[in-house]
């Protein structure tokens, strides 16, 4: 028998005997599934550089061929992947917070670095983001609700500053980052007008030359009032040249 004889006849023979052939090797397979998987942990420990510089060197030879199959997977299986994802995501929910929280400072130094691709991203898929936004804030809105209060309640002072830049924006003041912590220690935490200690919780942020006025939102035109001192004046300048 020849060469090319012969392999025609295993061809042959393994198209005629592909069913027992799968199945041996299934139950074979079954049966030493533990032995095979420590050999193959073996394996790959022992020659991790190598499988590791193989497996590089083959995805930049087919790179193009591979984020094309990817991106077809994604398209045909979008449903499944994004049902996945949710029912992992619902598993590992605590998890992923205790990673978060863990990485906190390496998350907000990705997100500054990238700040300008992530901006360009979303210019770009404006109504995609717009969409996908609308959609999972109808579909998680008493979730987003419970997370809001609870934030909102743990960030008193953080969601003041925001209302209080927010006011001045509306008014078309000149604005600057403006943290009532910070107002609060440098002012010693006494009411510009009266001299009193101001409650730590409760004091009011007062714009010494009023914004109704043309005074802007920044540090030096900012100090801590008590309410009483606050409402009283109004939008009358008065005492408040104290820090001018």
């Amino acid at each position: 028998m020849t060469k090319e004889e012969k392999r025609a006849y295993q061809k042959a023979y393994q198209k005629a005997h592909r069913v027992e052939r799968v199945a041996y090797l299934k139950k074979y397979n079954e049966e030493r599934k533990a032995e095979i998987a420590a050999k193959r942990k073996a394996y790959r420990e022992a020659n991790k550089e190598e499988l590791s510089s193989r497996a590089k060197a083959w995805y930049q030879a087919n790179k193009a061929k591979v984020l094309d199959s990817v991106k077809a997977y994604r398209v045909a299986n979008k449903e499944a992947i994004a049902a996945r994802r949710a029912k992992y995501y619902e598993a590992h929910r605590d998890e992923a917070a205790k990673y978060y929280e863990a990485h906190r400072d390496e998350a907000a130094a990705y997100r500054e670095a990238h700040r300008e691709k992530a901006a360009a991203y979303r210019e770009a898929h404006r109504e995609k983001a717009n969409a996908y936004a609308m959609k999972y804030s109808a579909d998680h809105r008493a979730e987003i609700a419970s997370k809001t209060k609870t934030w909102r309640k743990a960030n008193h002072d953080k969601v003041l500053d925001n209302c209080a830049l927010r006011r001045a924006r509306k008014r078309g003041a000149t604005v600057e980052k403006v943290r009532r912590g910070y107002v609060f220690e440098r002012d010693g935490g006494r009411c510009h007008v009266c001299g009193k200690k101001v409650p730590k919780k409760g004091w009011h942020m007062d714009h010494l030359i009023p914004l109704s006025r043309g005074g802007e939102h920044s540090l030096l035109n900012v100090a801590a009032s008590c309410p009483r001192c606050n409402l009283r004046k109004h939008a009358k300048p008065g005492a408040q040249l104290r820090l001018l």
